[in-house]
């Protein structure tokens, strides 16, 4: 039976080996961050030629049509009746004879 002893290379390696994955993912969260810097600093520059799309004269942003509150509701309605199924509640365990599954790894047992 060979003895495993620590060697000098083995402190280097587990030494080394968490700093490289802690920069990693350091530089990773600055990356991330300086994306989201620029998406943020870009979106603020938006060309002068878009604009907001008009609404039609007389109507309200906030303001919805009957048939609209119709459609949403009979969609919320029929989403939340389909979403759940019928359960019995009835769990069944039928215990037979234990297996010796672990037996071909342990010949002990």
């Amino acid at each position: 039976m060979t003895v495993l002893t620590i060697t000098p290379e083995a402190w280097y390696i587990a030494g080394i080996s968490p700093c490289v994955v802690f920069a990693i993912l350091v530089l990773l969260v600055l990356v991330l961050v300086g994306f989201g810097y620029i998406a943020k600093r870009s979106k603020s520059h938006q060309p002068d030629g878009i604009k907001a799309p008009a609404l039609a004269p007389g109507k309200h942003a906030d303001a919805a049509d009957g048939d609209d509150l119709v459609v949403v509701a009979t969609a919320i309605y029929l989403y939340l009746n389909s979403a759940h199924d019928e359960e019995s509640g009835v769990l069944t365990i039928k215990n037979t004879q234990s297996s010796n599954w672990h037996a071909v790894l342990n010949p002990r047992f």
